[in-house]
């Protein structure tokens, strides 16, 4: 999902419709909020870190009314692997056909 609180709602949705996570499906997020934790079962998330990614979209766009090319910017990202992820359910090959 585009973020941890569209995630939650996912999942939510899941197991009001009787899918199990991870069991049926695997959900991730992205933001690492704090209660992505707190969720049942903990949500799997990418953090990245936000201030520096505002610091930069921040300077490129002063550098964007300024006239200026701004620069790419490359950041690190982290995956936190918690339970909501899981392997692939298998199947018979009689649920393909």
């Amino acid at each position: 999902c585009g973020s941890d609180l569209l995630a939650a709602g996912a999942m939510a949705e899941a197991a009001q419709r009787g899918v199990r996570v991870p069991g049926d499906i695997s959900v991730t997020g992205f933001d690492d909020v704090d209660f992505a934790a707190l969720l049942t079962p903990p949500l799997t998330t990418i953090r990245v870190p936000a201030s520096d990614m505002g610091r930069h979209a921040t300077n490129s766009l002063i550098d964007a009314i300024g006239g200026r090319e701004s620069s790419d910017l490359q950041l690190p990202a982290d995956l936190i692997l918690r339970a909501s992820t899981g392997p692939a359910p298998r199947h018979s090959s009689a649920n393909h056909e």
